[in-house]
């Protein structure tokens, strides 16, 4: 047997085993356009929104691994050309990671492919005229193979148990708040971000600790506070070199103690031109290489609280799937009745109308490049 004969065996050998069928080798994915792939678990009730805002985006094809699901989210991609399902029983813990690098290995080896959960709607400067075929041509030009992301979680005015929100409806016609403060821009504690380099920073902070995460070792002091707002704050400068790097951990290093631990992370980097053999931590927060990482960010906007959260957090703790045996979700599951009689909103909420209310916060970036760059391609800027 040929030596290219041998490595496609291996590979069909390696995705029947961790989808537990063949169907993952033998898709048909096409040669051009940006692919999406997609882990889900019953996931109808936002399946048809979602698919229809990246497919104005642009996303040109969609690999769904469904995870089993049981509300009928697979009977939604009947008749979807643009649409390859992958359906598995094999344990989301174990093979989330798996599934992605897998099929990236297997279809998109120097592809832009972007990664979002159901709940995510990815945008950028220029969204929503610039689509995502002309965001990709700039990364490309630029020498870029990432595009980062933080998470900004989307509410809606009132409590939770009033929402009403059907499939298909706009999630930002139900979640238009989000918070537009107590962020902040950290490395990862420990030896995790030395195995996963990129990104350098992560985004921390938001709703989720204002709400859920608050517990740390120690009050905040005057020189936590000074570290968090200038050093570690959303407009500080991402460290590029080995040796920024390591000054940026040592700076870290006293003001640890006064966050919450463990800390939930609040960005990701959904869109990447994959290389052959990439893993993520997990999830796609992190890289087990360095790339080059645009200047630019764009934001992952989260809609968790729809009028489902209480079924999905109950559904998370049964199944015990997610990171730590899905010990956030018995956060959320703690401050439950409080969310559904009170809602989430707070004197720093702010209503999103367009990315400029994100680039205003500090929780999206447009850089000169960009802008002059779509100046000239007839993208009017944001």
């Amino acid at each position: 047997m040929s030596e290219r004969g041998a490595g496609t065996d291996a590979m069909r050998d390696r995705l029947t085993e961790a989808f537990g069928t063949p169907a993952a080798d033998r898709l048909s994915i096409p040669a051009d356009g940006v692919v999406a792939v997609i882990l889900a678990y019953n996931e109808a009730l936002r399946f048809p929104h979602f698919l229809e805002h990246y497919r104005a985006l642009g996303v040109r094809h969609f690999i769904v691994v469904d995870n089993n699901s049981g509300d009928g989210t697979a009977a939604l991609f009947d008749g979807q050309g643009d649409i390859s399902v992958i359906r598995t029983e094999k344990p989301y813990k174990d093979y989330k990671s798996v599934w992605r690098q897998l099929l990236c290995d297997r279809y998109l080896v120097d592809r832009w492919v972007v990664f979002p959960d159901v709940d995510e709607l990815l945008v950028y400067p220029g969204w929503p005229e610039l689509s995502i075929d002309a965001l990709v041509r700039y990364l490309d030009e630029g020498g870029y193979r990432a595009l980062f992301t933080p998470m900004v979680d989307m509410y809606p005015d009132g409590p939770l148990k009033e929402l009403a929100y059907e499939p298909g409806n706009g999630f930002l016609e139900t979640c238009p708040f989000f918070d537009g403060d107590g962020y902040r821009y950290n490395p990862l504690k420990g030896s995790h971000g030395k195995r996963y380099p990129t990104p350098a920073r992560h985004v921390f902070g938001g709703t989720r600790e204002r709400l859920f995460h608050q517990e740390a070792k120690r009050p905040k002091n005057a020189f936590d506070r000074l570290l968090l707002g200038t050093v570690f704050s959303l407009r500080a400068g991402t460290p590029r070199s080995s040796f920024t790097r390591k000054l940026d951990h040592l700076l870290f290093k006293p003001v640890k103690n006064a966050l919450p631990s463990p800390a939930a992370v609040q960005s990701k980097i959904p869109l990447l031109k994959w290389q052959r053999g990439m893993k993520f931590s997990g999830g796609v927060h992190g890289i087990d290489r360095d790339i080059a990482v645009a200047p630019d960010w764009g934001a992952l906007l989260h809609f968790k609280y729809l009028d489902d959260f209480r079924s999905k957090v109950a559904e998370a703790i049964e199944r015990k799937q997610h990171t730590d045996n899905a010990g956030h979700y018995l956060d959320y599951d703690s401050q439950m009745d409080r969310l559904m009689e009170q809602g989430l909103r707070y004197p720093g909420s702010r209503r999103f109308t367009g990315v400029r209310s994100l680039i205003d916060c500090g929780l999206m970036r447009e850089s000169p490049e960009l802008a002059c760059w779509r100046k000239h391609s007839g993208t009017p800027r944001t």
